[in-house]
C-alpha cells in the first residue's frame, strides 16, 4: 500500500470555514485579512497570472456592491459588503486553482463517502472535455449542412445524452478491467491519502491568526 501526502482536504475545509465566516460575520477587518491571505497564498505558489485574474474579477463585484449601497448613504455598510464581495471571489478562485477534485473525492471515499458516488463524479469531471469536443463536432457538422446550433437547441442535449449512454458501458468495462469492486474494503486500496500533521498545524495556526482580526 502506498501512502500519499495531500493537503487538498485541509485546504478545502479551511476555505469552506472562511467562506462561511465572511458570509455571516459582518467584519471588515476579517474580510480584509482573508483577502490578504488569498493574495499571499497565490504569491507563495507563484500563481501570478491567476492572482491578476483574481484581483480583476474580485474588484468588479466589490465596486458594484459598494456603489449600490453607497447610494443609500450607508458608508460603513457599503465598505463591509464591498469587501465581502471581494473576498468571496478570492476564496472561490483560490479553491478552483488549488484543489484537485479527484484527490478530494478519493480521500472522502476513504473516510466513508460512497465509492460509487466518488468514482461516478470523477468520471463526470473527466468526461467534460470529451463532451465539449463532441458538441463542437456536432456544431461543425451542422454548419456544413447550413444549420446553426444555439445553446438552447434540443439537438445538443440529445447528443450529449446519447454520448453519455454510449460511454456508460465503456466506463463500466474499464472499471471492471482495473479490478473495481463496489463492495471491496477501502483498506485494500493500493493507494491511500493522508494529511501530514505539519500541514494540519500550519493551517490551524493560519486560522487562529485570521480570527484575531475579529477583535480589531
Amino acid at each position: 500500500m502506498i501512502k500519499v501526502a495531500t493537503q487538498t482536504p485541509i485546504i478545502s475545509l479551511f476555505l469552506l470555514i472562511l467562506s462561511l465566516e465572511t458570509s455571516f460575520i459582518p467584519s471588515i477587518a476579517l474580510n480584509l485579512s482573508v483577502a490578504a491571505f488569498c493574495i499571499l497564498f497565490m504569491l507563495y505558489y507563484r500563481r501570478f497570472k491567476m492572482l491578476a485574474w483574481m484581483i480583476l474579477l474580485a474588484i468588479l463585484p466589490s465596486l458594484a456592491n459598494y456603489w449600490a449601497v453607497q447610494l443609500h448613504g450607508d458608508a460603513s455598510q457599503a465598505v463591509m459588503l464591498g469587501t465581502r464581495a471581494f473576498v468571496t471571489v478570492c476564496i472561490g478562485l483560490v479553491f478552483v486553482s488549488s484543489i484537485s477534485l479527484k484527490e478530494l473525492l478519493l480521500y472522502l471515499a476513504q473516510k466513508g463517502l460512497s465509492r460509487s458516488w466518488a468514482y461516478a463524479l470523477i468520471v463526470v469531471f473527466n468526461a467534460f472535455p470529451l463532451i465539449q469536443k463532441e458538441i463542437k463536432s456536432l456544431k461543425e457538422a451542422c454548419l456544413l449542412r447550413g444549420q446553426e446550433l444555439h445553446v438552447w437547441s434540443p439537438l445538443i442535449y440529445s447528443k450529449v445524452l446519447m454520448t453519455v449512454f454510449r460511454w456508460r458501458h465503456l466506463y463500466l468495462r474499464a472499471l471492471s478491467a482495473h479490478g473495481y469492486d463496489e463492495h471491496a474494503q477501502v483498506e485494500n486500496s493500493y493507494r491511500t491519502f493522508y494529511i501530514p500533521k505539519k500541514t494540519k498545524l500550519i493551517y490551524l495556526l493560519f486560522f487562529l491568526l485570521l480570527q484575531t482580526s475579529l477583535f480589531l
